[in-house]
């Protein structure tokens, strides 16, 4: 019996981080298309510092309304591809999943998600190698190299992503 809950445990770890690399890839994906593709005053402003905010205008009317409409895809993909795939993996538990097992598999994922996002997205991309593309017009390059920013940004988004994991997990075990 012990063999078999490691091989299950096993498979299960590796599916989650299969999916997890899978997510990963188009959350990032996306977002590096916004990234090269719109102004960073439309897809950047509300992620960027303050100090980088303080030196520049405020978003206009047409900027918020163009960053929510580009939002809506992104946070279906958030949302929708982990749901997909914990419900799949339910399914292959035979219509029913352990609230343990349902929640570690979506924090799997997001993490790998935010992980990808933290390290390639805002520390390489936006504080190493700090392209024309992500730089708001007014600002310069050093405003963009202090990664703190993001790191805390991360360490306060992973409280409602933990909540978020553990509500679906329950919904999905219980129902």
């Amino acid at each position: 019996m012990e063999i078999y809950t490691v091989i299950v445990s096993t498979m299960l770890l590796n599916h989650s981080i299969t999916q997890g690399l899978l997510f990963a890839l188009l959350f990032n994906g996306y977002l590096l298309l916004m990234m090269v593709s719109f102004s960073p005053r439309i897809w950047g402003y509300s992620d960027y510092s303050e100090e980088i905010k303080a030196k520049v205008p405020p978003q206009t009317n047409q900027e918020r309304r163009t960053a929510a409409i580009l939002s809506l895809p992104f946070l279906i993909l958030a949302f929708g591809l982990p749901v997909y795939s914990l419900w799949t993996l339910k399914v292959q538990f035979g219509g029913e999943i352990p609230f343990v097992t349902a929640f570690t598999h979506l924090l799997i994922i997001f993490m790998i998600g935010t992980f990808g996002d933290l390290v390639i997205l805002d520390w390489l991309i936006v504080s190493k190698i700090t392209p024309k593309f992500v730089m708001i017009p007014g600002t310069s390059e050093e405003d963009y190299k202090d990664f703190s920013h993001h790191y805390r940004g991360h360490l306060w988004a992973a409280i409602p992503i933990v909540i978020l994991c553990a509500v679906v997990a329950a919904i999905a075990s219980y129902l």
